[in-house]
């Protein structure tokens, strides 16, 4: 669960079936003092790609696809700056240390070529260590780091085991703003929202060492998501499948399908279509999102659904991992067991039509409590 920034942002309400609103007013806070994602949430940039401290959750999510210069090697990367308040109560330590702001990050490279995917976490209190600006997209943890350039370009930093990205990535449309009136609704539960912020593609160019060897250029395409909340789940939800899938028409589409204790989807979950200039063109609620087989980590004994099948408006995708084993294992950042990777598209045809990143959350255990 995914996310995650420059001068505009496009807000077209969902074109969809919608289940029925709750009559309670949204209210403005949590029991514990956080704020909650309301609608009438107007976004102002540059400061809006920055921190919000006073929302639970942060996260400034990005994934990509990249090639090397003769085609012959493609790559996967996943990386995740997360920020976690508690309420300043709650803090027992030394009043040195005080500090209501927790940063962790989630970094992974998927290698087709040699078979491998790497993985690291870092965890870490805000202040030396890590950090993110409050009026601008600057955040770091240790030395995996993300800003955005004065032109408009953000530059990513990130090394995991041996190997060391670094990317620029340029944004080709404007941000989109998921959801309806600034906020984005996961569930019937009015506090289970977000304000959501998405680039759904970036031209994407840099280089990836491996241990002493030359670096390898690489170019190709990422995806950015930004999102601050103080509650993601409602009651009976377990956690989501979730995918960004970048389309060779230019097409872009964000699904979610939050599920439920008893294996079935929230109404509350959603599929977007954004077109070639940044545009939203059509949502919906009513859509699909199918096992085409199985695969049990060998590790962690959890069964995840892939290939998985998307369908909405009379189309259907195959989302096929370009390695089964793309499992996170979070032990000592988030405490989360998850599965996160590159996918081809394949169309009904069998035709491949695009990339995705796909996550898929809640199989090894419930996300309830955790966001």
């Amino acid at each position: 669960m995914k996310a995650w920034l420059v001068l505009f942002a496009c807000l077209l309400p969902l074109a969809a079936q919608r289940p029925a609103q709750s009559p309670a007013p949204v209210p403005a806070t949590t029991p514990d003092g956080f704020t909650v994602a309301r609608p009438g949430y107007r976004f102002s940039f540059p400061k809006d790609h920055g921190s919000h401290p006073d929302f639970r959750t942060e996260w400034w999510y990005f994934t990509g696809h990249l090639w090397s210069a003769d085609g012959k090697r493609r790559f996967g990367y996943q990386l995740t700056f997360f920020r976690q308040a508690s309420p300043s109560a709650a803090w027992t330590g030394s009043a040195a240390w005080r500090t209501d702001q927790i940063h962790l990050a989630h970094g992974a490279l998927t290698d087709e070529t040699g078979r491998r995917f790497r993985v690291a976490e870092r965890l870490n209190r805000g202040g030396l260590p890590a950090d993110a600006a409050l009026d601008r997209l600057a955040v770091f943890n240790e030395a995996w780091s993300a800003e955005l350039g004065p032109e408009g370009a953000i530059i990513l930093r990130m090394k995991v085991d041996d190997a060391r990205l670094e990317l620029t990535l340029q944004p080709a449309t404007p941000p989109v703003v998921f959801g309806e009136d600034g906020v984005s609704r996961k569930g019937a539960d009015p506090t289970a929202s977000s304000h959501y912020i998405t680039f759904p593609r970036l031209a994407s160019t840099g280089t990836l060492k491996f241990g002493s060897a030359p670096p390898i250029p690489v170019s190709g395409q990422s995806w950015m998501d930004h999102g601050f909340s103080s509650n993601q789940l409602s009651a009976g939800q377990v956690g989501w499948d979730w995918a960004a899938v970048q389309l060779r028409d230019g097409r872009s589409l964000m699904a979610y399908r939050m599920r439920l204790q008893d294996g079935g989807q929230d109404p509350f979950s959603s599929i977007t279509e954004v077109d070639p200039k940044g545009r939203i063109t059509r949502s919906t609620r009513t859509f699909a999102m199918r096992a085409k087989g199985q695969w049990t980590s060998p590790a962690s004994r959890t069964a995840y659904p892939q290939p998985l099948e998307v369908e909405a408006w009379g189309e259907r995708w195959t989302l096929v991992p370009i390695l089964a084993d793309q499992e996170l294992r979070t032990a000592r950042s988030t405490g989360i067991t998850y599965w996160e990777g590159a996918c081809r598209v394949l169309d009904s045809n069998g035709k491949e039509v695009g990339d995705a990143y796909l996550e898929l959350t809640g199989y090894a255990h419930s996300l309830k409590g955790r966001f």
